[in-house]
């Protein structure tokens, strides 16, 4: 298995600290396996699809402009 150094900020650090019977090596690596099916899978649903980056804007703008006009009149 490949391993993986980052940074933490340090409040986090203390709070690892403080729980040493979890093994918070294994949850990263489950977090980060969990992370990377799900972006291959994306890939893979992206790579099937006919759409243009063209038509995804237009698709993108669309949708947040009903979503604009749907929730401006709701509060």
């Amino acid at each position: 298995m490949a391993s993986v150094t980052f940074q933490i900020p340090s409040e986090v650090r203390k709070i690892l600290a403080k729980y040493p019977k979890i093994k918070w090596d294994k949850l990263v690596a489950d977090t980060l396996w969990n992370y990377a099916r799900k972006v291959r899978l994306m890939d893979k649903i992206a790579a099937k699809s006919k759409l243009s980056n063209d038509d995804i804007d237009e698709l993108n703008k669309t949708i947040k402009a009903r979503l604009w006009k749907h929730y401006k009149n709701v509060s």
